[in-house]
């Protein structure tokens, strides 16, 4: 067995399940984690219904889902005064680039951010990083192309190294349905995952659009 020490269990054991045999044995300590809330599920799914494009310079972007990622980082930094480090992870450069100009033009949580040790960008910038935060933009949604669809279902080991960037809680900013139902196995799989966490824990409501 190899003990995990860094993340929330919730967190690590979608990965051990499906990445790594369960071989891992999760021995973090909670009381060392920055949890935003410890009623929370260590993954949340935020449901945001919006639309992929193919980006100019390769990949896929989603503006709705990038603003959704906004509101969500105003919600936990401005709203709810959380202070632990926070970032933010995409599978495409186009859509790591939208999120952070949106921020960049938000100048009041811009600057909180600088005091959470704030990253935007995308999987291969958090090899070897991690935060307390992480949220994830699938970017996933009707009117992705086949390339970028592809580029996802090659992937699955990228996808592993951005979920488990986080310690405390993973938020999913993202289309669940499309995300439930596409032919990109884990993420079909993850979604599930973070639907059954819900109801584990029933006195936490879930916020959807």
């Amino acid at each position: 067995l190899v003990d995990h020490h860094r993340s929330h269990s919730d967190i690590i054991e979608f990965s051990n399940r499906e990445f790594y045999q369960d071989r891992l044995r999760v021995a973090t300590r909670y009381d060392n984690l920055r949890l935003v809330n410890p009623k929370e599920p260590g993954v949340r799914w935020r449901n945001v219904q919006g639309e992929s494009h193919s980006a100019p310079g390769g990949g896929s972007v989603n503006h709705k889902e990038a603003q959704a990622v906004l509101d969500e980082l105003v919600q936990l930094v401005l709203n709810r005064g959380y202070v632990g480090t926070i970032g933010v992870v995409s599978p495409f450069r186009a859509q790591a680039n939208a999120i952070r100009n949106a921020c960049i033009n938000h100048n009041e949580l811009d600057r909180a951010l600088i005091e959470r040790d704030f990253l935007v960008d995308t999987v291969h910038k958090f090899q070897g990083d991690e935060r307390d935060v992480m949220i994830f933009s699938p970017t996933l949604s009707k009117g992705m192309s086949s390339r970028s669809i592809w580029f996802l279902k090659d992937n699955g080991n990228l996808f592993n190294v951005a979920i488990t960037r986080a310690r405390a809680q993973l938020i999913v900013v993202g289309d669940l349905a499309e995300c439930g139902s596409c032919d990109v196995d884990y993420l079909s799989k993850f979604a599930q995952y973070s639907q059954d966490l819900i109801k584990t824990n029933g006195d936490w409501v879930e916020l959807e659009e």
